[in-house]
């Protein structure tokens, strides 16, 4: 992909980091950029002032058809969706519409493992890395993970590195432009998300299933066989299916056995590591640790690695990340948890405390009647944030169920620190999207981490 003097026009720069490492790389590559967002110079400080003086052209607020008079290629942000007026006039006029996925798959050296689902895929990803790192291989992970953005990681990758990419179903659509598949694909599970995005499940599941929708018959894919959907996909592949399953002995894949994980490839069957070996807390992480084993084994690291690496992993930042115990109450930031089934994950996890659980913020679409049932079930208070879901979440709750409104996280962390006695946990796990209260997911864990270190 040669682009020195090339006019690309990235549409969308956001605040999540993804556009901003990709227009530095564009620039890197001596293209002449331009940027287009909705949003104003305001909204988008946080990442305007990392750009400082390059030579950008920026045009916000708006999306002008003119924007495309001499572009030569557009570099769609995977927030934009495809039913913008600016990208179908693209499509219209013949201009190659790329975006930072498949420009990663093109231009990187070494073949890429790539992880997508609707919880874990961070977590697969990051523990997968892991595993390889133990191993001995030279690593490099990235994605939708923090401070770990695709293209700013392709300058460090050779022919020999192994590559581990997390990629959202937003990021897969645009793969559908190119029939992009990586050679090794996993999916963690397909659950209900992102319907302020898709028409339907359907239309969701098809563009997870872009991770191996191209694959060829010498490619691999790791499925979740317990997850109905992704076990309805993986008769479709033309490539090697590799399952793992918490409930089910699997043809070809990890399964449990007597609480051990072990690994069965035809006739030959490993035992991988015991269940009391997996370091991380909860059942979605028992599916997590089996997703990336079994991945691992595929990918040709010894079992012994990949046990120790399970010992080994601590999980991510922002995923049920204790911040501080105070006054014997447990604070706990999980504002990954965008939809209700990661929330009621957590709920679970901590299922032995009394909780209070801070929730909230705006709506994607999705069902709140599971959530309700356990806030009503295992939740003592209820702290919500202002939202379209917080709406949402008190339909589906009785009347006279009791809760707090708060208008910032400060005033959550306050009330919850009132409500908790001793032995009990705060979990901020919002069931939400982030939007409009928070600059991002980030900013929201950030502001959680803050108020609470502020308690005396």
């Amino acid at each position: 992909m040669k682009l020195k003097g090339k006019k690309v026009l990235v549409v969308g720069l956001g605040l999540q980091g993804g556009g901003l490492a990709t227009v530095r790389w564009l620039l890197h590559q001596r293209a002449r950029v331009s940027v287009t967002d909705l949003k104003n110079r305001r909204q988008l400080e946080s990442s305007l002032k990392n750009l400082g003086h390059l030579p950008i052209k920026f045009v916000l607020g708006q999306h002008p058809l003119s924007l495309l008079r001499g572009v030569d290629l557009v570099v769609q942000n995977p927030a934009v969706p495809n039913s913008l007026p600016l990208i179908r006039r693209a499509e219209r006029l013949g201009i190659p519409i790329e975006g930072e996925a498949s420009i990663f798959l093109k231009m990187c050296p070494a073949p890429v493992i790539a992880v997508t689902g609707s919880k874990g895929k961070s977590t697969v990803a990051s523990w997968l890395g892991f595993m390889f790192k133990n191993a001995g291989y030279h690593t490099m992970v990235a994605g939708n993970i923090r401070d770990r953005l695709m293209l700013s990681i392709l300058p460090n990758i050779n022919p020999n590195t192994k590559v581990v990419l997390e990629l959202s179903s937003w990021q897969l659509e645009n793969l559908g432009r190119f029939k992009l598949s990586p050679p090794l694909a996993v999916i963690t599970n397909i659950l209900p998300d992102h319907l302020d995005r898709y028409k339907n499940m359907s239309q969701y599941a098809q563009a997870k299933a872009n991770i191996w929708r191209w694959q060829s018959k010498s490619d691999k894919a790791v499925l979740n066989w317990d997850n109905i959907i992704t076990r309805k996909l993986g008769r479709l592949a033309q490539s090697k299916i590799f399952w793992f399953s918490t409930q089910a002995k699997v043809s070809a894949g990890c399964y449990i056995y007597k609480k051990s994980v072990w690994f069965k490839s035809g006739q030959s069957q490993i035992k991988l590591f015991s269940v009391k070996d997996v370091a991380l807390a909860g059942a979605h992480n028992l599916a997590n640790a089996l997703a990336a084993a079994t991945t691992a084994v595929v990918a040709g690291v010894p079992p012994p690695q990949i046990r120790r690496a399970v010992l080994k992993f601590i999980g991510l930042h922002s995923r049920q990340q204790l911040v501080r115990e105070v006054g014997g109450v447990k604070y706990i930031n999980d504002t990954t948890a965008t939809m209700p089934d990661a929330t009621q994950k957590a709920l679970d996890t901590f299922k032995k405390y009394p909780i209070t659980l801070i929730a909230g913020g705006y709506d994607k679409k999705l069902s709140y009647a599971g959530l309700a049932r356990d806030i009503r079930r295992r939740v003592q208070n209820l702290i919500l944030l202002p939202g379209s879901a917080t709406k949402n979440i008190l339909a589906k709750l009785p009347k006279k169920y009791p809760y707090i409104i708060v208008k910032t996280m400060a005033q959550a962390i306050v009330s919850a620190r009132r409500l908790t006695a001793r032995g009990g946990v705060v979990l901020m796990s919002p069931a939400a999207a982030s939007f409009g209260l928070f600059i991002n997911e980030w900013d929201r864990g950030e502001q959680f981490v803050k108020a609470v270190r502020k308690l005396k």
